[in-house]
Order: structure tokens, then C-alpha cells, then sequence
């Protein structure tokens, strides 16, 4: 498949270490309207992620930028906020989150490789190097993933695969967007990365942490409560050490807190998933937040939906409506992960058994409803069949024929 129809951009000597030779690569963006875009950071050790490494690349050039030394990146921010510009990257979520916390700009014109392969059926998500391997014939070291990229100098090996990150980005955009022109999905490929703009442009509230933690939906309305208060302290507190959350406190401890609703020393000593060291520092304020949360009004509690229970009936229509919507994505060479997923599917085959209303459902938005909802809508009631074969043999591709 692959296609090695552009010369590769010329690789730097060293990495811009400079605000003056960032605006100078910028202003090159500008005159070309296009750049691709990666990062490299270490989120194992910070509240929020620690931007190591950023690399960038045009048709003529690759450049690696050093955070550490170039402390203002707003020109690079605001070329990624331009919607005349536009930013190619692979599996961008991180990246763009980065973007937003450091400068609150929103990325306005995405070109996500990974989204791509997955609007023409090559998988998803399908890592960058498989593409690279695709598209351009090249075999790609996958030794530095997980490097220390906050160490200086970068090694030798570092500086290659930082390079190669975003080295192919421009061949492979080029290839996948004939791609998605031979589909007809350049208007869905658009709307999936305005919506991955839109995810990655959000702040952390404190206060919502609670409802992602694991069981949470198992505690009553008090103990929720509780819960809240007690996970909005420990992301302050992590905030205040500039440490992961769960560093502080494990998700386990705040369930048991929430759980036995602590009133004394005493009690918190009994709860044993709660680290001692801690207990010293923010005894305290622990039983302060528990506190807060006894004394909220009922009316005023958080709710979360309670675990489902479903149905047989419910889980057999779940089946078949996973089936069908396997063979409607891939009757469209789009690859089922990049629209569906199992709990979305028994949400929805949960609505349709009670007769509830779908339309702001996430098979029922954007171009998603084009490709999966509506289809999927119109066999259940009956106004589509589906009729399924193949073409060409084991090596040829899956025809699906919709009908009244």
C-alpha cells in the first residue's frame, strides 16, 4: 500500500531552544497551512502532565522544541487555534489536552491520522508505526515510548524517534485523505476531529471527579455526597503537591471513607486503605469534608444512576443490534471501534425496550448518526433489512445491501 510519492523533510541538528527561532518556524506554517504535531511528556509524577519534548514538521522540515528552554510557546499555540491552519497528528487526545491546559486555546483545524484509518477500516485504533509501515514502507523503532524525555541531553536514539513521531504525518495525511475521498467520509473525518477539538478543550472540575470512580453509583445519596466532598480535598491537595491524585489518596480509600462516613480520629485509624503519613497531615480535613457532606440538604445531593440490571430481553437486543452495527460499519469500510462501543450499545438497546427517547443518544449526534443511528434505528423497527455477502473471496471485501 504504501506510496513514497514526497521526499521526506530534512532533519534537524539541534532542538529550537530559542522563542526567536519558534516564531521563525512558525511563521514558515503560515506560509505552508499545514504542519504536523506530536508531544512527549510524563504524566507519572505531576498533577498534570509534564511537557518534556514538543516535535513538529512540515513538508520541508522537521524541528523539535525544548519546553524547558522556550518557556512561551503561545506562538505555536495560536498557529494550532487557527482555523486556516491545519495540525496533523496520530491519537491527538493527550496532546491537544496539553494544548488547552497551557494556553486555553481550543485546536481549530485536526487532521487525526489514527481517526482517519479508522473511517476507511484499517482499524481502530491502530498504532502510528503500523501506519508508517503502510503508507510509507518503513520500519519504525518502538524502543523509546516510555523514555525519559524530561533527561537532557536526548540520546541519540531519543532524537531519532522523536523525529520520526511526525517525520511521515505529512504522507500519510496525504494518503489517507484520497482515502477518505474514495469513501465519501472527508465530512465525517471533519466532524470526528471537531469533535475531538471540542473533548480535549474542557477543564477538570473538582467537584465531578467523584462520579468516575469505580462503584460510586453503589452508595446511597449521603454517601455519595460524601464522596464528592472528599475527592474535590484530595484534588486540591493534589493539586497543592503538584502529584497525581491518586498518589494522595487511592480511589479505594475514598470509598471507604464515603462508605463508613468517619466522625472521629478514631474512625479514620479504622479505615485501613487510608496511608497512616497521611492520616498525620490531613486527618483534619478529611473529617471536615466529611462533614460538609453529611450537612447538604437532601434535595441537594448528587445522584448517579443506580448499576443497571438488564433484562434478558434487553441483553439478547444488545446482541443483535452489536451485530448489526458491525456489519453496518464495515458495509462502509469504517471500523466498528471508532463508532460504537458495548456499553453505548446496551444504553441504547436500553432506551429502545423502554420506549425512551434516543435522539440525544451518541449513535443519534453528528456524523455518527448518519453512519450507525439511523441505520441501526430503522432495523430495529423494522424499516431496513440487511442483506450480506462478499465480494471476491477470502481476499475481497464485505457488500451489505440495505432495503425496506
Amino acid at each position: 500500500m504504501h506510496d513514497m510519492k514526497h521526499e521526506l523533510p530534512r532533519v534537524p541538528a539541534r532542538m529550537i531552544e530559542s522563542v526567536s527561532a519558534l516564531e521563525a518556524f512558525c511563521d514558515h506554517v503560515r506560509e505552508t497551512g499545514s504542519f504536523a504535531f506530536d508531544t512527549e511528556f510524563i504524566g507519572e509524577s505531576s498533577y498534570q502532565p509534564l511537557l518534556c519534548l514538543v516535535q513538529v514538521a512540515t513538508t520541508d522540515r522537521v524541528e523539535l522544541i525544548d519546553p524547558f528552554k522556550v518557556e512561551n510557546l503561545a506562538p505555536l499555540w495560536d498557529i494550532i487555534a487557527d482555523p486556516a491552519i491545519e495540525t496533523i497528528c496520530h491519537a491527538g487526545d493527550q496532546d491537544f489536552a496539553i494544548v488547552w491546559q497551557r494556553s486555553k486555546k481550543k485546536s481549530a483545524n485536526i487532521f487525526d491520522a489514527q481517526i482517519g484509518a479508522g473511517m476507511i477500516g484499517l482499524g481502530y485504533p491502530l498504532a502510528y508505526w503500523r501506519l508508517v509501515e503502510l503508507f510509507c514502507g518503513v520500519e519504525l523503532d518502538k524502543a523509546h515510548t516510555y523514555s525519559a524525555w524530561n533527561q537532557r541531553p536526548l540520546s541519540r536514539e531519543q532524537f531519532k524517534y522523536a523525529v520520526d513521531d511526525v517525520r511521515y504525518l505529512m504522507i500519510i495525511r496525504d494518503a489517507l485523505h484520497a482515502k477518505l475521498e474514495e469513501h465519501g467520509h472527508t465530512a465525517w473525518m471533519r466532524e470526528a476531529c471537531a469533535d475531538l477539538a471540542t473533548q480535549t478543550a474542557v477543564d477538570l472540575d473538582p467537584r465531578a471527579v467523584f462520579a468516575r470512580i469505580k462503584g460510586a453509583n453503589t452508595l446511597d445519596s449521603l454517601q455519595l455526597t460524601v464522596l464528592r466532598e472528599v475527592t474535590a480535598l484530595r484534588e486540591q491537595m493534589a493539586f497543592e503537591h503538584d502529584v497525581p491524585a491518586r498518589v494522595m489518596l487511592k480511589d479505594d480509600a475514598l470509598m471507604d471513607i464515603a462508605a463508613r462516613m468517619p466522625k472521629r480520629e478514631a474512625d479514620l485509624l479504622a479505615i485501613r486503605s487510608i496511608p497512616r503519613n497521611e492520616l498525620v497531615t490531613y486527618g483534619e480535613q478529611i473529617l471536615q469534608a466529611v462533614e460538609r457532606g453529611r450537612q447538604i440538604p437532601a434535595d441537594q445531593r448528587p445522584k448517579l444512576p443506580p448499576p443497571p440490571d438488564d433484562s434478558l430481553e434487553i441483553k439478547r437486543l444488545a446482541e443483535q443490534l452489536s451485530a448489526a452495527a458491525h456489519v453496518v460499519c464495515l458495509g462502509q469500510s469504517v471500523t466498528p471501534a471508532l463508532v460504537m462501543s458495548q456499553a453505548q450499545t446496551l444504553s441504547f438497546a436500553r432506551r429502545l425496550i423502554a420506549n425512551r427517547p434516543v435522539e440525544d443518544h451518541p449513535f443519534m449526534t453528528g456524523w455518527t448518526r448518519q453512519c450507525l443511528g439511523q441505520p441501526l434505528l430503522d432495523f430495529f423497527t423494522g424499516k431496513m433489512k440487511m442483506q450480506v455477502g462478499m465480494e471476491g473471496g477470502a481476499e475481497g471485501s464485505i457488500r451489505v445491501a440495505f432495503g425496506g
